[in-house]
């Protein structure tokens, strides 16, 4: 999964860009509580410019407790979105204001094309602090919805 910065109408150039994948170096991990659930989520960190391009990207599985967490300073704008460029598994991604209260959730499919561009660009309407990917479904199937805080466990449980 990818961001994509603002996009300008009739330049290409952004698109023209495609960061190296290589070897991912371990990133941070945060536990966290989404709404009812019991058990955290573990949610990788990805707070530097090259660790959101590189997201989720060619990855075959993700474990069912697991997610990235996509952190922005300064916040992203309306116009700042993801891709699914390289990515291999269909996600859920719950966009966050700055209180980790979620203002949109939307499922992503893997983009079949090898080209950037040809990739839809999922956004949520309004600026967000924060974005959480996880598996395709997880949201629903735990009750996770558009108001929902998302905040840091304690310990291993979410009470």
């Amino acid at each position: 999964m990818l961001p994509l910065g603002k996009i300008k109408t009739g330049i290409l150039a952004v698109f023209l860009f495609t960061p190296e994948v290589t070897p991912a170096h371990p990133l941070p991990t945060v536990f966290l509580c989404l709404g009812d659930l019991r058990a955290p989520v573990r949610a990788e960190v990805a707070a530097t410019p090259e660790q959101r391009g590189r997201g989720l990207m060619e990855r075959e599985q993700l474990a069912a407790d697991a997610g990235m967490l996509f952190r922005f300073d300064p916040p992203a704008t309306a116009e700042q979105g993801f891709y699914m460029y390289r990515t291999l598994i269909p996600l859920d991604i719950a966009f966050l204001d700055g209180d980790g209260r979620i203002v949109d959730i939307q499922t992503m499919s893997p983009c079949e094309s090898r080209h950037a561009f040809l990739c839809p660009v999922y956004r949520p309407g309004q600026g967000y602090h924060q974005a959480l990917e996880v598996n395709a479904g997880f949201f629903q199937r735990h009750g996770v919805r558009p108001g929902d805080l998302i905040r840091p466990a304690r310990g291993d449980t979410c009470r």
